[in-house]
């Protein structure tokens, strides 16, 4: 009886919580009856446990000790609303330019490294101005969804955050990728954040790509509103070194002033 119930949900969910389990074989989720099913199942092979409360469905013919779960759809299920963020946030979506380490997920709770065999979980905070959905989307990722920040919600983000990009480097390798963005929610995004500097060295990479990514003048002239009145370091430029972007008021890295990055 238990299999019958359970293999049709291990086949439509790769990644579940203990609660849609019992949900699916008619259980409360507190139900012993529950924690002994999933036992038998982790005994067999069928599958492996995530963290507490969260497993991997097993494909059929496969060894459970050595298959990989798909890190972005575990690491979305880890906490209740956690959002796929930052530069993972560009790799979901086809844009990083090299693949992080960790996957980053914005989500209520402490901030922290969570580890398990073969993945990475970095739990952020929530970033001022966040306010689902507003910024986020739903992509598909083995039948199931996925939520993610949108492209100007990402990018807002690591213009405040750039070490969760990987540093400068990556960050402008990986734009140059972004083939279409809303300029006006990316200003907006910007503006909730409420960081000059952050607004500066956007409006520094805006005005740069505006003909490619065809940035409306308006939406330069709301950023400059908001950057900085004097000049600041931006982009983990380190005191003492760094150009100023002539306009902006931010002082980066010279070699993004300058373009030297190999993807550039």
């Amino acid at each position: 009886m238990s299999r019958l119930l359970s293999a049709p949900f291990f086949s439509a969910n790769p990644v579940f919580r203990r609660a849609e389990y019992a949900a699916a074989v008619g259980r409360r989720p507190d139900d012993k009856v529950v924690t002994a099913m999933l036992a038998q199942h982790l005994h067999a092979g069928n599958i492996r446990r995530i963290a507490r409360g969260v497993f991997a469905s097993v494909p059929k013919h496969a060894d459970a000790a050595t298959w990989s779960v798909d890190r972005f759809l575990a690491a979305s299920r880890l906490r209740d609303g956690g959002t796929i963020a930052y530069h993972s946030a560009l790799e979901l979506q086809g844009y990083a330019y090299t693949e992080g380490h960790d996957v980053q997920v914005i989500a209520q709770g402490e901030p922290g490294l969570f580890e398990v065999a073969g993945l990475a979980c970095r739990f952020v905070r929530p970033p001022r101005g966040f306010a689902p959905p507003d910024g986020v989307m739903t992509v598909d990722r083995m039948g199931q969804e996925v939520r993610v920040t949108t492209i100007e919600r990402t990018i807002a983000d690591l213009f405040d955050r750039y070490d969760l990009a990987g540093g400068a480097e990556e960050l402008f390798n990986s734009l140059d990728l972004v083939v279409r963005v809303d300029a006006l929610a990316l200003v907006r995004y910007v503006r909730a954040l409420g960081k000059a500097a952050a607004a500066g060295a956007t409006g520094f990479w805006l005005e740069r790509e505006q003909k490619r990514l065809g940035v409306p003048d308006a939406a330069l002239e709301d950023l400059r509103t908001f950057m900085p009145a004097q000049p600041r370091y931006a982009l983990g430029t380190k005191s003492g070194e760094g150009m100023t972007a002539r306009g902006w008021n931010v002082i980066l890295p010279v070699d993004v002033l300058e373009r030297r990055f190999e993807g550039l």
